[in-house]
């Protein structure tokens, strides 16, 4: 399935996506219970924000399926049958990232080769960002005036669904609910300011994430996915998740030895260093450029750049 979080009325809300329609979960769940004449509470009952939907597991993935399959049908037969609030226009629908406040946002950095750094590396380097600099599609990045030298990282992100410690390379796909995208923005002259480049990381709206969550069941390949960045409509980074030294499950896994991976936590996997062989080209972000992040199946990120 593929999965995003919008705003209706000020609320949260959390729908699938199915060619050009939403479908919210929860209301389309309440509809299909008062048709069936089910009690919602003798059932899953899907809930309106992602990450408590993730951790329904199984169960409320099959349910969604069914509910949402039929939501369509019915709007397909009659729009007037079900409000506009159940099924609706995707391109319409102001959206917010699929996790609003991720419980980690663990970053991997040197996962691609570098211009001086060709060879996987014995460990991956791991780093954390806050939660509250995750921002949505279409939502505005803040540069400081604190940063001079903000530069952009598109990233595939890994979203864990249920816990998991000590997790073995061939059960760390088991704690995955889906894959989505993010671009993992810092200030370079920040970051080289002491040996933890945290302080160039950690800006509100820094961390821009989504559109959609891309469920394991329908993207269960990682390997070989184009991604690249545009600013402008320029291209700025192009590579391949092929070219990642550690994968997604031997990230997972490692991790897990690390912390204890909890439902709503995010994995930020690593950023493409070279571009067509040569090192990516230098661009620093100035209020008024618009940056686009894109991987293989799992849409695009755009955010314009303002300043504070």
């Amino acid at each position: 399935m593929q999965l995003f979080s919008y705003l209706a009325n000020g609320q949260q809300r959390c729908a699938r996506l199915v060619g050009q329609y939403g479908i919210d979960l929860n209301l389309a769940d309440q509809h299909y219970s008062n048709t069936h004449g089910i009690s919602r509470t003798k059932q899953v009952g899907l809930p309106s924000d992602l990450q408590e939907f993730f951790a329904l597991g199984e169960s409320g993935f099959k349910y969604a399926k069914t509910v949402t399959d039929w939501a369509l049908r019915t709007f397909e037969k009659n729009t007037h049958i079900l409000s506009d609030e159940v099924v609706f226009e995707f391109s319409k629908a102001l959206l917010i990232a699929p996790i609003i406040r991720p419980g980690k946002v663990i970053c991997i950095a040197g996962n691609f080769p570098a211009q001086n750094k060709m060879e996987c590396p014995e460990f991956p380097t791991v780093f954390l960002k806050p939660s509250g600099g995750v921002i949505g599609h279409q939502q505005p990045v803040i540069i400081p005036s604190v940063c001079k030298s903000v530069a952009y990282e598109v990233e595939l992100v890994i979203v864990i669904g249920k816990q998991g410690k000590n997790l073995s390379e061939q059960a760390a796909v088991s704690v995955v609910a889906g894959y989505t995208l993010a671009n993992d923005l810092g200030d370079r002259l920040l970051e080289k300011r002491t040996s933890q480049w945290t302080s160039g990381k950690m800006f509100d709206t820094f961390t821009p994430m989504g559109p959609i969550v891309v469920t394991v069941d329908e993207l269960y390949a990682t390997k070989n996915l184009q991604m690249y960045t545009k600013v402008n409509d320029k291209i700025v980074q192009k590579s391949n998740t092929s070219e990642m030294f550690f994968n997604v499950s031997q990230l997972v896994a490692y991790l897990s030895t690390l912390t204890t991976l909890e439902c709503g936590d995010v994995i930020l996997t690593g950023s493409p260093k070279m571009m067509d062989g040569q090192p990516n080209p230098s661009c620093e972000l100035i209020p008024g450029d618009v940056v686009e992040v894109g991987i293989e199946n799992l849409a695009s990120l755009i955010n314009p750049i303002l300043s504070e």
